[in-house]
Order: structure tokens, then sequence, then C-alpha cells
């Protein structure tokens, strides 16, 4: 299974409908927040998600949790867990709530990063309007033997990789 992960777009409907064209025939296409786009303008190039801390943001839930490949993955914006400050509210919701992959946005910095047996994914911020950001975004990938995450920047040029095994028949982690 396949998933595109986007997030802090802020209005770059262009990015957006790019990284589609670019990755066309996906399973699911995911915004992680502060898009600032309505909600019919993500719908319509079918993407769903959660909304992020900025007021235009889509009529979508604050987080979800969804089961891909019999994983758990669980998607938030993360402004409500002081991602800024570090991970630590993440992790221990996480841990609480038996999550396999958590993915999130709101840094503007892209992260792949395993701690204590949890995956998180920041595919960093999609908008080319900001002057500190480069732009990126990320492709999960969940087979019954590895997690593939690749962080690409617009022009779909790998800027980060990584792989991690899964347990014994697809299990967790």
């Amino acid at each position: 299974m396949k998933l595109l992960l986007f997030s802090d777009n802020h209005r770059d409907k262009e990015s957006v409908k790019k990284i589609i064209k670019q990755n066309r025939g996906l399973e699911h296409y995911i915004s992680l927040g502060d898009s600032e786009m309505r909600e019919y303008e993500l719908t319509e190039l079918g993407i769903y998600g959660v909304k992020g801390n900025n007021p235009f943001d889509p009529n979508f839930p604050l987080k979800l949790t969804l089961i891909f490949e019999g994983l758990k993955v669980f998607l938030t914006h993360g402004h409500l867990y002081s991602v800024k400050m570090g991970l630590s509210r993440l992790l221990n919701y996480g841990n609480y709530n038996d999550i396999d992959i958590i993915c999130f946005g709101h840094t503007h910095q892209y992260l792949v990063k395993d701690i204590n047996g949890i995956l998180f994914i920041n595919p960093g911020s999609l908008s080319t309007r900001r002057i500190f950001s480069k732009s990126s975004y990320a492709l999960l990938e969940i087979t019954e033997k590895e997690i593939n995450v690749k962080i690409l920047n617009i022009k779909g040029e790998i800027l980060l990789e990584y792989t991690k095994p899964r347990g014994k028949n697809g299990d967790k982690i």
C-alpha cells in the first residue's frame, strides 16, 4: 500500500496538484493540516486527512487513526502535541494507544525517526511560499515485509529514504 503525505502547503494548491500528478495511482493522498484550502478543493483531488492550527483549514478532524496493512497509523498536525518542543507527547500518545506509525506536520521540517518501535514521519512543508521552507513531501509504502519512507522535494528528487523491516508474518514493526 502506498500513501502520499504532505503538510503545511499554506494555500499552495499548485504544489499539491503537481505532487499528485507526479504520483498518480496511489491508494491514499493525505493532508496533515495547514492546507488553508477549502474542503472541496482537497476532496476533488482525492485528498483527506486532518486539519491544522490554521483557521482556514477544511472541516477535517484534528486527529485520525487508520489501519493500513495491519498497522495502526495516527495522523495529526502536531500542534496539539507541542511538536515544536519535541516528540515526547506524541510518543506518549503512541505508546498508550498502541500506534505503529505517527504522521504529523507543523514544524515545516521533514523527519523520519524510529523511537521505541514507533515510526515518526513528518513530510515537512509543501509550501514554496515560505522563505525558510524547503518544500518537501513523503511517500509511505507498507508491504508485508517492510515499511519504506521517502522524503522528496517538489521536483520528485529523493532527499531521504528510510526502510524498516516488519516483524514475522508482516506483523507489527
